[in-house]
Parts: C-alpha cells; sequence; structure tokens
C-alpha cells in the first residue's frame, strides 16, 4: 500500500522491446491482467507498452482483455516512437505533486538502458534469449552484477528490487535533463559506464 498523499498521483510504467525486433515473451507477459493488477496495488497509473513489429497481435491481444484493465489504470501499446526518451521515458521522471517515479521494463538494448540511466529511471532488463548469439542475456547479467540494473523478468520481486537498487545507486550519477544538448549528455554517458568501457565500444553498443 502507498502513502495516502502518493495515492492520487499518477505513476507510469515503460516497457519497450525495441524498433525492428519483437519480443513476444515479453510483451506478452505484460499484456497479462494479473501483471496490470499488480502494478496497480504497487501504485502505478499508466501502463505504455513499446512492441515494435508484434503491433498488430499486441493491440488484438489487449483488445480482448480491455475489460480487465484495473480502475484507475490505463494501457495502451504502440509501435516506435521517434524520440522515446523524451516522449516516452521522460513520462517516468517524478514530478513534485503530479508524479511518482515510475519504471522502466526493457529488453538488453543498450541505447535504450543509457536513455534510463540519462533520467536516473530504475530498470528491469529482460534479455531476448532468442537473438542469434543470445548476446543481450550476457549484457543483462553484468549489469545485474555489477548493480547498474535489475536482470530478471516482470515479476513482482524483479518490479520491488528495482525500485531499491534505484534508491541504492541515486548517488552513483545524476540523472540528467533530456532537454540538453547532445554533446552535454554523451560527456555524461561516459562516467557512468560499467565495468570500465571504452568509448569506442559504447558508441557502438548505442545503436542497439
Amino acid at each position: 500500500m502507498e502513502p495516502a498523499s502518493q495515492g492520487c498521483l499518477k505513476r507510469h510504467c515503460l516497457v519497450t522491446v525495441g524498433a525492428t525486433v519483437g519480443f513476444e515473451d515479453l510483451t506478452r507477459a505484460v499484456l497479462r491482467p494479473a501483471f496490470w493488477e499488480h502494478l496497480k496495488s504497487q501504485g502505478f497509473t499508466a501502463l505504455r507498452i513499446q512492441c515494435g513489429p508484434d503491433i498488430t497481435w499486441a493491440s488484438s491481444e489487449l483488445s480482448s482483455h480491455s475489460d480487465d484493465i484495473p480502475p484507475g489504470m490505463t494501457v495502451d501499446v504502440f509501435e516506435v516512437s521517434k524520440n522515446l526518451m523524451k516522449e516516452e521515458m521522460a513520462l517516468c521522471k517524478p514530478v513534485h505533486g503530479q508524479r511518482r517515479l515510475g519504471l522502466v521494463i526493457s529488453h538488453a538494448g543498450t541505447g535504450t538502458i543509457l536513455d534510463a540511466w540519462k533520467l536516473g529511471l530504475p530498470i528491469i532488463v529482460v534479455p531476448n534469449t532468442r537473438l542469434l548469439n543470445d548476446h543481450q542475456t550476457e549484457l543483462a547479467r553484468h549489469l545485474g552484477n555489477e548493480g547498474y540494473a535489475i536482470h530478471s523478468s516482470t515479476g513482482r520481486e524483479a518490479i520491488s528490487k528495482a525500485e531499491l537498487l534505484w534508491e541504492d545507486n541515486k548517488s552513483r550519477w545524476p540523472p540528467n535533463d533530456p532537454s540538453r544538448s547532445q554533446d552535454a549528455d554523451a560527456i555524461s554517458i561516459w562516467d557512468i559506464q560499467p565495468g570500465g568501457a571504452q568509448k569506442e565500444e559504447v558508441a557502438q553498443m548505442t545503436h542497439d
């Protein structure tokens, strides 16, 4: 139960699978009414699911369960966003008196993970094990081991751990303003890379 003072505030959860390759397992998991009920119990008022090429069947799935959406909560699916960080992820940032800190649930795409870090948001990383060479699992495991993200699924325990991890990490790096220039943001990114990764390697990763 959240405090009464926070009960009327908005709280957003963003799920993103990437723009080019679908992630059916993750999309189906977050389209289950049981998942919506758990989000609602944690004070979330909005769930936005970016599902890429799976938009057609995901829209149909959501429509078939529309009557199961908890009162006071909205659930929406969309294909892609021109600027996911500014248009969608920024809605997870807290605004005093209006909105509580939200949550990002993402495939293990490095560009998305970096954006969540830049905004100072808690993130659950769910690797898409069906991709070639299962490269996302290695990254997700490393981030989890280093304490930069929760490597898990969309279960209750993962959501609770993500909030606790965010509290622990608040002093590790300050969130950035997404309206800042690209150059200024790029400088700050290098300061928060896990494992001492080289700049050239990260520059290549951000295209994921």
